[in-house]
């Protein structure tokens, strides 16, 4: 576990970044700082930027749910294993993306599936 403390430093401070966005997100959608504005064209602009704030909470979340999978797989030492050849992922990549979980040839090979 030692190999990958400055990672896991990294993963735990991006989480915390993450839960404190994801609170003020949730706080700006639930309108904890005054009711929406009566006026119905500040309402549907209101809406409108709801839904880019939930678009955004989504990523968030999604990265989130990936940072908690790379910590416990630090916790477990499994981290650093790609999950599809169980190769080790390069040092350099997971300094990069510290929550990838696939070497780099099988990320590349799963883009060009999408070609």
């Amino acid at each position: 576990m030692k190999k990958y403390d400055q990672i896991r430093r990294k993963l735990i401070d991006r989480r915390d970044e993450i839960k404190g966005r994801l609170n003020k997100v949730d706080q700006d959608i639930l309108h904890t700082n005054g009711a929406p504005d009566p006026d119905s064209g500040e309402q549907a602009l209101e809406r409108e930027n709801d839904d880019v704030l939930e678009a955004l909470g989504g990523l968030a979340r999604s990265e989130l749910e990936k940072i908690n999978i790379a910590l416990d797989n630090i916790e477990r030492g499994e981290y650093g294993v790609c999950t599809l050849c169980k190769e080790s992922i390069a040092v350099e990549r997971l300094k990069a993306i510290p929550y990838a979980d696939r070497c780099i040839n099988c990320a590349d090979k799963d883009i060009d599936d999408i070609d």
